[in-house]
């Protein structure tokens, strides 16, 4: 479950069903990932209680999705392909809990198109600087999708960490029954930069640099290998 910015998505033509922080699908499944995952989340009040946010987070699991969708009481959305909604038992239940459903394309433009629309109603938006998931516990340079969406939309970037979730559902593999021990860590909000290259540029420099201190993981300064590299 993958908000990658940018990524090779196209929307997918559904109906998004906006994840009511009071729904059925979050009030019963919810709690049921926060046990899964063992969550322990801080500094969470730097996440707005309401209007638009971005959410930019590392990248080493399909579970971050359903990490940060369960840390926050207000509701997320965050891309995901649409191959997730045809698992057994969770997967109708995804776009409840704020997933929007993406195709792999040719293009990012659609995907993009629809987390701009998700910002100008005000809602929270979770994406992957790193454009791929981390195969080896790395935090790399964020890519240019999030600085463009940041200034394209004049919204604030929260920077998020989250720590533990390659081991409850490692790349390549399935996810681990029994769970295991998340961290979450918000970092506070940094201000959009202007629509220019060089100041997207100091812009991402912040962002890695933030990254790095609050998931406490070594620094990666090239670009993540588009899908992870091999395997």
């Amino acid at each position: 479950m993958s908000a990658t910015v940018p990524g090779r998505a196209t929307a997918v033509d559904v109906q998004v069903v906006p994840p009511d922080a009071r729904s059925l699908a979050r009030r019963v499944v919810r709690p049921i990932l926060r046990t899964w995952l063992r969550l322990r989340v801080e500094d969470e009040h730097h996440v707005p209680s309401d209007g638009p946010v971005i959410i930019a987070s590392t990248h080493a699991s399909h579970a971050d999705s359903m990490a940060l969708g369960s840390a926050l009481l207000r509701p997320v959305y965050f891309l995901g392909d649409q191959r997730l909604t045809e698992w057994p038992l969770l997967g109708r239940w995804l776009p409840r809990l704020g997933m929007v459903p993406v195709r792999r394309g040719d293009r990012d433009s659609d995907a993009l198109d629809q987390l701009r629309r998700l910002l100008a109603d005000g809602h929270a938006v979770v994406v992957y600087p790193e454009g791929s998931r981390s195969r080896d516990g790395r935090v790399y340079r964020p890519r240019s999708g999030v600085a463009r969406l940041a200034a394209a939309t004049g919204v604030p970037v929260v920077p998020a960490a989250v720590v533990g979730t390659h081991a409850v559902w490692p790349t390549g593999a399935r996810p681990r029954v029994r769970g295991g021990r998340v961290r979450i860590r918000f970092g506070p909000a940094i201000a959009p930069p202007v629509a220019t290259p060089a100041a997207r540029r100091v812009f991402a420099e912040r962002l890695h640099d933030e990254l790095v201190e609050l998931s406490g993981a070594d620094r990666a300064d090239g670009f993540a290998p588009v899908g992870g590299g091999n395997g």
